[in-house]
């Protein structure tokens, strides 16, 4: 350094009070960060770009469920793992018991509306529910006996949800995009007047929803990059075994006279058939001649994209159709993890169907006991039936005999 320079650096350490460049520049760092300040006087509101919500902007969110949407249409595994879901859910059906009896009547006669048709729409709403991580259901009271119908919104038609300043699970209002540039707004069932209020509502479930979030995640969501990788692994090992077997044909004349090769051209223009005889002397060489494609034996590749979406899913491999990476024991034993996650998603969806059905037996005017509720028990067959039976099974010695 020069003694110019460093009679500048005296000088910076005589106005900075003696302290070396970084020390001064990590204290203006700190100051810079700590230079927001809210200041609490009336009529004064800070902004703060981010409040704290895991809320994502709502392009991102369509974007999600396009792409959902998109994979269980041209994707067999995304597909095969939204409808298997659906089967381990629901099973057979559901088996619906109300208290009161008057109450029972009513609410079978809910269910088995020909304009509701519940025992089929559940297997459509719990796909939604999985592929699109939400689900939206507008209930359309008749004012004439008060008798409520169901129909669903897809998630992608509703870009906003307006909540309670004061608390954001309880939701107010939710937007539909229609084919009106203004949309149609939506009251939410639960702030609603059970007797007075909207004849049409809408509920609103969601499922894989972070603390502090409003809407629901698809089961999807953190595979799909793993699905179109694996497309694409397909995709590229399909073209190679293709070509691997493509080959053409060199034919060589030694000592070719002037038009020679041309009249070969000609001669040659229409590829020989399978099985053709060729007739030539010693002159005319042929020579079948394919690309020299080393395409290597990449099963372990392909094993391991599909381990990261079967663990992404929730799924062992042997659910995938995979039934070689297992012996029977072992895949109890993995199995049990996953029909765990089934039973979950099971007591989600009773509790969907419970709160529709005491919704729509409220707005009709169908009460029993103090809190204005009917007792409703919906249950599905227990995934874990099975599981537990093999357990005792297992558990359990052979009889003497």
């Amino acid at each position: 350094m020069s003694k110019l320079g460093e009679r500048f650096e005296a000088w910076v350490a005589s106005v900075t009070g003696g302290r070396p460049r970084e020390a001064l520049e990590a204290a203006e760092a700190e100051q810079a960060v700590n230079a927001v300040v809210f200041d609490e006087e009336p009529g004064y509101t800070a902004l703060n770009p981010y409040d704290g919500a895991p809320e994502r902007p709502w392009h991102t969110v369509r974007a999600l469920l396009e792409q959902a949407a998109a994979a269980c249409d041209a994707n067999p595994l995304a597909a095969r793992l939204i409808s298997m879901t659906t089967d381990f859910v629901i099973g057979a059906g559901a088996t619906l018991r109300v208290r009161p009896a008057a109450a029972q009547a009513w609410v079978n006669a809910f269910w088995n509306h020909p304009l509701n048709h519940l025992s089929d729409r559940i297997y459509a709403w719990c796909d939604e529910l999985s592929r699109s991580g939400e689900l939206f259901l507008v209930l359309s009271r008749n004012p004439a006996d008060g008798m409520s119908y169901v129909r669903e919104v897809p998630a992608l038609q509703i870009d906003a949800i307006e909540t309670d300043p004061d608390d954001r699970e309880h939701e107010l209002r939710y937007h539909q995009l229609t084919a009106d540039v203004e949309g149609r707004w939506w009251t939410a069932a639960r702030g609603a007047d059970p007797a007075g209020g909207p004849d049409q509502v809408m509920l609103h479930y969601a499922i894989n929803r972070p603390v502090g979030a409003v809407r629901g995640r698809s089961d999807l969501a953190q595979i799909l990059p793993w699905l179109e990788r694996y497309d694409l692994w397909l995709e590229d090992r399909v073209r190679i075994n293709r070509y691997k077997g493509a080959y053409l044909w060199h034919v060589r004349l030694d000592n070719a006279q002037s038009g020679q090769l041309e009249a070969k051209r000609r001669q040659y223009t229409r590829v020989p058939r399978s099985g053709s005889i060729i007739i030539s002397d010693s002159s005319e060489h042929w020579e079948a001649v394919s690309p020299q494609i080393n395409a290597d034996d990449v099963a372990a590749d392909g094993k391991a994209i599909r381990l990261m979406i079967a663990a992404g899913a929730g799924v062992p491999l042997h659910y995938l159709a995979e039934g070689d990476s297992a012996t029977r024991a072992t895949a109890r034993e993995m199995g049990t993890p996953t029909l765990r996650r089934f039973a979950h998603r099971q007591f989600l969806f009773e509790s969907i169907l419970t709160d529709l059905i005491r919704t729509a037996a409220r707005r009709a005017g169908v009460a029993s006991g103090p809190s204005g509720e009917i007792s409703v028990t919906l249950r599905f067959e227990s995934v874990l039936s099975e599981a537990i039976r093999d357990e005792t099974a297992t558990a359990s010695p052979d009889p003497i005999r």
